[in-house]
């Protein structure tokens, strides 16, 4: 059974605090990173590092998470606005609690309060992250956050920012209303513009019509599928982070092609048609980094 410490403060306004009766071991010499995530796709990112971790032991160091509170009714996430609406409020609560229940599992602090407190900057500086990565995350973070991490911020975002589509909390409505039958993933640097930070790397293109070109009835299929490949695109995000801080370099990465290094079997699985099956949960094979 996992051991945890629930901590409760007014002064995070809403959600909690959890810490691990027993944290993962690390050296600390590893790249520290922070996650800002919710819902599968960021339960797969964290997975998918800590996987990472294991596999090259001193080269990452996940030291934090912070995720969406879609159950207190005094969170700030904008809940009826994103995808939380598509929810059910048990699935909206099982959902928070997998993001919680992975990170005690692995021993990672986890906190779901509001982020632009004092409060939670202590909590922040604390485990003083050289990168930030959101995923899906509801709060808008101020520039103390996005700003602190010295290999820089990144959010990711399932739509073609690149056309200047699907900005902002409905990537999806705004897919299909400009007609689009595919839509990427994208990663950007967080800035405090929403959604509009420097491009640093777009998948190639992901289906999200089913087969006989109509959009799926529900939008979390579109959600599952266009995220899928979250998971894949960060740990070469992480990847080139670390080759970078090796270097000696800092400052936020440039540019990842991902034309160029997603494989081939990836890419066609993502231009497969979707499905109306919300049990679906299109899933990419891990990156070769994770399996050599």
């Amino acid at each position: 059974m996992t051991e945890y410490r629930k901590i409760i403060d007014a002064a995070s306004l809403w959600g909690e605090f959890y810490k691990p009766d027993n944290p993962k071991l690390n050296p600390g010499k590893g790249l520290r990173v922070v996650l800002f995530v919710s819902c599968n796709c960021g339960n797969i990112v964290l997975n998918n590092l800590f996987l990472f971790e294991q596999k090259y032991p001193g080269l990452l160091n996940v030291v934090g998470v912070v995720t969406d509170d879609p159950v207190d009714p005094d969170a700030r996430i904008s809940l009826k606005k994103r995808i939380w609406s598509q929810y059910t409020p048990e699935e909206r609560s099982e959902l928070k609690n997998k993001i919680i229940h992975t990170c005690m599992q692995i021993g990672i602090p986890c906190y779901t309060g509001a982020v632009k407190t004092d409060y939670f900057r202590k909590i922040f500086k604390s485990w003083n992250p050289e990168v930030l990565i959101m995923f899906c995350f509801g709060q808008k973070i101020d520039s103390f956050l996005y700003e602190f991490p010295v290999m820089g911020a990144y959010n990711f975002h399932p739509s073609d920012l690149p056309k200047q589509i699907g900005a902002g909390t409905q990537p999806f409505q705004n897919a299909m209303r400009n007609g689009l039958k595919t839509s990427p993933m994208v990663i950007h640097q967080v800035t405090e513009l929403i959604d509009m930070g420097p491009i640093v790397g777009v998948s190639t293109p992901v289906n999200i019509c089913l087969e006989d070109g109509t959009y799926p009835k529900s939008l979390l299929t579109l959600l599952e599928k266009i995220t899928s490949v979250g998971g894949w695109m960060c740990i070469q995000l992480i990847n080139d982070i670390i080759n970078r801080k090796a270097s000696g370099e800092t400052g936020p990465v440039g540019w990842i092609d991902f034309n160029k290094v997603l494989p081939q079997d990836i890419r066609q699985l993502l231009m497969s048609p979707a499905t109306n099956d919300l049990t679906e949960m299109y899933e990419v094979p891990l990156h070769s980094l994770l399996l050599k």
